[in-house]
């Protein structure tokens, strides 16, 4: 995906849950999907997202402690980012079960001229002022890494609904930008594949039904959290109070699933 040709959404608000699944899991379902889904116009890419935090991780931890409101800053592209390609620094807020996000188009060169030396690129509205208020009010920089291969099918008769599988995800704690070297870390295994419900309202019918024949419910999987869950003596060194992180990671293990 060298080019984004379709038009380009900055700001979302809808519900997203995720579905963690095996792949003999993922095919059953997809053949009982087949009929109320088509491949996306982008079906098969890569997704590569750059993560910020400050140097006592705050946004993560935060994360981890499941607050009825959080926030996130990330730099994301589709694909390899070469030549033309865009990418997008985001920010993507939740309140209760509703996921907000705004963004703004950048290219790769002024991404890391805005990220790395604080020169301003061309986007001046109100979510690259916000954008830069976060990053200096928390003193953010890249933190990891986080990739992984995606399959996106649209639904034939709900417009705003929308379903993802991501397979093979994979992260870096060093050399924290877009691109690939070969040296990342496995964060799911191989038969491992997080499905993504994304929706604006709420579930088709049709949905409801093949999700709860299977016995299928949304769980809480935030890709960096568990990242920082591995990581943490690396991630946040200075970090000193491990009663209270663990707590944290207890109270994310034991959250119940909790059926759409």
């Amino acid at each position: 995906m060298s080019e984004m040709k379709k038009e380009v959404i900055d700001v979302f608000q809808r519900v997203e849950d995720k579905y963690p699944m095996t792949k003999a899991q993922a095919r059953e379902l997809l053949e009982a999907m087949k009929d109320h889904i088509t491949e996306d116009a982008y079906f098969r890419y890569t997704v590569r997202s750059v993560y910020f935090d400050n140097d006592d991780s705050q946004l993560v931890i935060r994360s981890l402690m499941k607050p009825k409101y959080k926030m996130k800053l990330r730099l994301r592209c589709y694909g390899e980012p070469e030549g033309n390609t865009p990418v997008f620094l985001e920010t993507k807020k939740k309140y209760g079960d509703i996921v907000y996000k705004k963004r703004i188009q950048l290219s790769e060169e002024e991404a890391e001229d805005y990220i790395g030396c604080g020169i301003m690129h061309h986007v001046q509205n109100n979510t690259a002022s916000e954008i830069d208020y976060l990053m200096n009010y928390y003193n953010l920089s890249p933190k990891v890494y986080i990739a992984y291969d995606r399959q996106c099918y649209s639904s034939r008769s709900e417009r705003d609904v929308r379903i993802t599988f991501d397979y093979n995800v994979r992260y870096r704690l060093d050399n924290v930008d877009l691109h690939e070297y070969g040296s990342e870390e496995q964060l799911t295994d191989d038969d491992t594949v997080i499905m993504e419900v994304k929706a604006m309202d709420r579930y088709p019918m049709w949905l409801v039904r093949l999700l709860s024949e299977r016995k299928m419910y949304r769980q809480s999987f935030s890709k960096y959290a568990r990242i920082y869950s591995l990581n943490q003596n690396e991630m946040n060194p200075q970090h000193s109070d491990a009663y209270a992180y663990n707590a944290i990671s207890q109270k994310e293990k034991m959250l119940c699933s909790v059926q759409y």
